[in-house]
């Protein structure tokens, strides 16, 4: 019925001279998806968090968390890395997370919340100590040695890259290629910064070529309206500074 009255007044509308206007085709349902995109909030200087992240954490490293933190309240926390470990009476996980408040306006911050297991009894939060993702607290020099502060112990090999967006991993890619001095994996983005173009800073497992260490680097990678892609900083993470219990 509805086609036999759009006739009739396209009809009548020709014998009028009127210009009837192109119907608008049916959207396809193959259409191309967009590209992807990292999910940001956006903070103070222009950067914005990436509020957006999977995991390299364990079913049993996430399970040990989520009991230590069962009773916070306020904030959420998702475990990203378990960046180092420390053998006490039973074992000190430094997790490095994602927080996010619980608030109608909810905001997102970076967190190495150190969580003991202990031999007997139940896990709890020792610390939850602040990774201003603005102001890391670097070194000069990559440290040799595996122990990162008060026989903490990083990592012993280096993660594979699985969780940042698409467009982060290819941008990394691009400028990493050509770069000499540390072999580097990203690990997660922690935040972007629009520019003429845009600027990604990383959290990246890294090891200095004829080492066998692993530590962890602060790296700026600027990427062009043209596509270029360019390290613009890299420098060893100060881990002490992240462990205090």
């Amino acid at each position: 019925m509805k086609k036999m009255i759009l006739a009739a007044i396209v009809a009548v509308a020709v014998s009028l001279g009127v210009a009837v206007p192109a119907l608008a085709a049916t959207p396809s349902l193959e259409a191309a998806q967009p590209a992807p995109m990292i999910t940001t909030q956006a903070v103070a200087g222009g950067w914005s968090v990436n509020a957006k992240t999977g995991t390299y954490v364990t079913k049993a490293q996430k399970k040990l968390f989520k009991k230590a933190t069962a009773k916070l309240t306020g904030v959420t926390y998702t475990p990203v890395i378990v960046m180092a470990k420390q053998v006490v009476a039973g074992m000190n996980y430094a997790y490095f997370c994602k927080a996010e408040t619980v608030t109608a306006k909810k905001t997102v911050s970076w967190k190495v919340v150190i969580v003991n297991k202990p031999a007997t009894g139940k896990p709890s939060v020792l610390a939850i100590n602040d990774f201003n993702y603005k102001k890391i607290k670097t070194l000069k020099n990559a440290p040799k040695s595996s122990k990162a502060d008060g026989a903490w112990s990083n990592i012993k090999k280096a993660y594979k890259t699985k969780v940042l967006p698409e467009v982060a991993r290819t941008a990394f890619k691009k400028a990493a290629k050509n770069y000499v001095g540390v072999s580097l994996t990203p690990l997660v983005l922690l935040s972007t910064q629009v520019v003429a173009g845009t600027n990604y800073r990383y959290l990246c497992s890294g090891v200095v070529p004829g080492s066998k260490t692993v530590n962890y680097y602060a790296v700026d990678v600027y990427n062009n309206l043209k596509g270029k892609a360019k390290i613009t900083s890299c420098k060893p993470v100060k881990m002490s500074a992240y462990l205090a219990v």
